[in-house]
Protein backbone atom coordinates (compact mmCIF):
# COMPACT_ATOMS: atom_id res chain seq x y z
CA UNK A 1 0.00 0.00 0.00
CA UNK A 2 1.22 3.49 -0.71
CA UNK A 3 0.02 6.36 1.13
CA UNK A 4 0.61 10.14 0.83
CA UNK A 5 1.80 12.34 3.57
CA UNK A 6 -1.27 12.94 5.02
CA UNK A 7 -1.92 9.16 5.37
CA UNK A 8 -4.52 8.55 2.52
CA UNK A 9 -4.24 5.40 0.41
CA UNK A 10 -2.99 6.22 -2.86
CA UNK A 11 -2.43 2.68 -4.40
CA UNK A 12 -3.07 -0.94 -2.48
CA UNK A 13 -2.47 -4.18 -4.22
CA UNK A 14 -2.52 -7.88 -2.54
CA UNK A 15 -0.29 -10.44 -2.71
CA UNK A 16 0.25 -13.89 -1.48
CA UNK A 17 2.06 -14.06 2.06
CA UNK A 18 4.95 -15.69 0.40
CA UNK A 19 6.00 -13.00 -2.04
CA UNK A 20 9.03 -10.78 -2.16
CA UNK A 21 7.53 -7.27 -1.34
CA UNK A 22 10.43 -5.54 -3.05
CA UNK A 23 9.19 -7.11 -6.45
CA UNK A 24 6.20 -5.83 -5.92
CA UNK A 25 7.09 -2.07 -5.74
CA UNK A 26 6.84 -1.91 -9.86
CA UNK A 27 3.59 -3.70 -9.64
CA UNK A 28 2.27 -0.88 -7.59
CA UNK A 29 4.07 1.86 -8.89
CA UNK A 30 2.06 1.56 -12.17
CA UNK A 31 -1.15 2.57 -10.74
CA UNK A 32 0.51 6.07 -9.73
CA UNK A 33 -0.73 8.84 -11.96
CA UNK A 34 2.77 10.04 -12.33
CA UNK A 35 2.52 12.49 -15.44
CA UNK A 36 0.41 14.69 -12.96
CA UNK A 37 3.44 15.54 -10.67
CA UNK A 38 5.39 16.74 -13.37
CA UNK A 39 7.94 19.57 -11.99
CA UNK A 40 7.52 18.55 -8.58
CA UNK A 41 9.56 16.38 -6.54
CA UNK A 42 8.10 12.91 -5.80
CA UNK A 43 9.91 10.94 -2.54
CA UNK A 44 8.98 7.40 -1.54
CA UNK A 45 10.20 6.70 1.75
CA UNK A 46 10.81 3.26 2.78
CA UNK A 47 12.01 0.91 5.78
CA UNK A 48 15.22 -0.68 5.52
CA UNK A 49 13.37 -4.14 4.22
CA UNK A 50 13.59 -2.40 0.55
CA UNK A 51 17.14 -1.92 0.60
CA UNK A 52 18.46 -2.96 -2.82
CA UNK A 53 20.16 -1.17 -5.64
CA UNK A 54 18.27 -2.73 -8.70
CA UNK A 55 14.95 -1.22 -6.62
CA UNK A 56 16.96 2.26 -6.26
CA UNK A 57 17.59 2.40 -9.47
CA UNK A 58 14.54 1.11 -10.93
CA UNK A 59 12.46 4.45 -8.84
CA UNK A 60 15.41 6.94 -10.53
CA UNK A 61 14.47 5.61 -13.71
CA UNK A 62 10.72 6.73 -12.63
CA UNK A 63 11.51 10.00 -11.57
CA UNK A 64 10.75 9.32 -8.22
CA UNK A 65 13.79 9.98 -4.89
CA UNK A 66 13.98 6.72 -3.09
CA UNK A 67 14.18 7.67 0.66
CA UNK A 68 15.35 4.01 2.14
CA UNK A 69 17.48 3.79 4.66
CA UNK A 70 20.68 1.34 4.19
CA UNK A 71 21.09 -1.82 5.80
CA UNK A 72 24.12 -2.36 8.06
CA UNK A 73 26.51 -5.13 6.38
CA UNK A 74 29.90 -5.62 7.00
CA UNK A 75 32.28 -4.22 4.53
CA UNK A 76 29.47 -2.09 2.40
CA UNK A 77 29.98 1.68 2.35
CA UNK A 78 26.25 3.44 3.21
CA UNK A 79 26.01 7.33 3.29
CA UNK A 80 24.90 8.44 6.73
CA UNK A 81 20.89 9.95 6.51
CA UNK A 82 21.99 13.32 6.96
CA UNK A 83 24.23 13.48 3.42
CA UNK A 84 21.07 11.92 1.52
CA UNK A 85 18.60 14.06 3.36
CA UNK A 86 19.85 17.39 3.64
CA UNK A 87 17.05 18.69 0.75
CA UNK A 88 14.19 17.28 2.71
CA UNK A 89 12.61 17.64 6.04
CA UNK A 90 12.20 14.12 7.56
CA UNK A 91 9.89 13.85 10.66
CA UNK A 92 9.24 9.97 11.92
CA UNK A 93 5.35 9.77 11.21
CA UNK A 94 5.40 6.13 10.67
CA UNK A 95 2.09 6.35 12.74
CA UNK A 96 0.39 7.27 9.76
CA UNK A 97 1.27 3.93 7.86
CA UNK A 98 0.03 2.17 10.53
CA UNK A 99 -3.37 4.09 10.99
CA UNK A 100 -4.13 3.48 7.15
CA UNK A 101 -3.49 -0.06 7.85
CA UNK A 102 -5.63 -0.04 11.42
CA UNK A 103 -8.42 1.60 9.31
CA UNK A 104 -8.29 -1.04 6.13
CA UNK A 105 -8.49 -3.81 8.53
CA UNK A 106 -11.18 -1.80 10.96
CA UNK A 107 -13.53 -1.19 7.86
CA UNK A 108 -12.66 -4.56 5.44
CA UNK A 109 -13.27 -7.10 7.85
CA UNK A 110 -12.57 -9.80 5.10
CA UNK A 111 -9.32 -8.34 4.01
CA UNK A 112 -7.85 -10.56 7.80
CA UNK A 113 -6.68 -13.73 6.69
CA UNK A 114 -7.89 -15.38 9.90
CA UNK A 115 -11.49 -14.24 9.48
CA UNK A 116 -12.15 -15.47 5.72
CA UNK A 117 -11.67 -18.61 4.96
CA UNK A 118 -13.42 -18.66 1.32
CA UNK A 119 -11.05 -17.24 -1.88
CA UNK A 120 -13.72 -15.37 -2.79
CA UNK A 121 -13.53 -11.79 -1.35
Amino acid sequence: MLIDKNGNAIAITTTDAKGDEKQEVSRLLTQLPLKSLKGRVVVLEADKGYDAGWLRQFLLNMGIFPLIPYRKIKGRWAPEINEVTHFFKLSPQRWKVERAFAWLKRRCRRLLMRWERLFVI
